[in-house]
C-alpha cells in the first residue's frame, strides 16, 4: 500500500511585464521547479497558468492556486 507524502508548495511573489504592462505574479514552486503561476489582473480577477497552459480566469486567488495544484497532480 502506497503512503501519501506531504509535498511543500512555496509561493514566491514577483512582477512580470506582459505586452508593456506590469502584473503581480505568484509562482507556485515544488522543490526547485515552478509548477504554475497566478497572474493578478484586477481586484477580483486572477489568471492561472500551468507552464504555458492557460487554466482560465478565477474570482479569487485561492481558487486559482487550487486549479494549478489539481492540474499538476493530474499530469504528474
Amino acid at each position: 500500500m502506497a503512503k501519501n507524502k506531504d509535498i511543500e508548495v512555496r509561493l514566491e511573489e514577483t512582477k512580470k511585464t506582459i505586452k508593456g504592462k506590469t502584473y503581480e505574479v505568484a509562482q507556485l514552486i515544488i522543490g526547485k521547479k515552478v509548477i504554475g503561476e497566478v497572474l493578478t489582473v484586477g481586484a477580483k480577477e486572477f489568471e492561472a497558468f500551468l507552464g504555458e497552459t492557460d487554466l482560465g480566469s478565477y474570482k479569487n486567488f485561492d481558487a486559482a492556486v487550487e486549479a494549478i495544484i489539481s492540474q499538476h497532480n493530474l499530469h504528474d
